[in-house]
């Protein structure tokens, strides 16, 4: 393989890499800790119906 193709092939290479980590990064940034803090909100809000229902 000459000089310059190697090159190209070790940029390109890098280039793909440095995509997949960045779009790791993007996907580690969007906290999910409001998800969960809403489906934890939904399951209590159930339960305390349960509760009162079981409670009459």
């Amino acid at each position: 393989m000459s000089r310059p193709m190697l090159l190209v092939f070790l940029l390109l290479i890098f280039i793909i890499t440095s995509q997949f980590e960045w779009r790791q990064q993007l996907v580690n940034d969007i906290d999910p800790t409001p998800g969960i803090t809403s489906r934890q909100q939904q399951l209590s809000k159930r339960e305390e119906a349960v509760k009162e229902k079981v409670g009459r």
